[in-house]
């Protein structure tokens, strides 16, 4: 059985290719847990509620045009929805390389974190909306 080890990862924010920018990814899909217990059993019993998916990614900070604070930025600020896609590998979409994707927002944005000597990193959490974060294999 074969393991992954993320070495080329696919990152695109608002069709921003950020591969080069990102240390780590997460795809979060969660959906809330809905209580339906009652008197007529004797434990708990739960229903799916609405999901509430989301994307956090590490970003490598770079203030040049059409790069990450360049992108992110005006996201956070003009309060638009823009699409999030991910891939394990930056190779073509694959049941092998499956592709998430979602319409996000941004609603916190630090521009600038780190310590004398440190690279300038910010973990940014991309909520999904509506149908949350959807899967393609071709």
């Amino acid at each position: 059985m074969s393991k992954l080890v993320l070495k080329d990862c696919y990152i695109e924010v608002d069709g921003v290719d950020f591969s080069d920018h990102v240390s780590s990814v997460e795809v979060n899909m969660t959906k809330d847990e809905i209580d339906t217990t009652n008197f007529g059993g004797s434990g708990r019993e739960r229903a799916h509620g609405l999901k509430d998916d989301s994307f956090v990614l590490n970003f490598q900070q770079d203030f040049d045009p059409a790069s990450v604070d360049a992108t992110l930025y005006p996201l956070w600020d003009q309060e638009q929805e823009f699409t999030v896609r991910v891939r394990p590998r930056a190779g073509a979409v694959s049941a092998t390389n499956p592709q998430y994707t979602g319409t996000c927002i941004l609603l916190e944005y630090q521009p600038l974190n780190g310590s004398v000597g440190e690279l300038s990193e910010t973990s940014v959490t991309f909520p999904a909306q509506r149908q949350g974060i959807t899967r393609a294999t071709s």
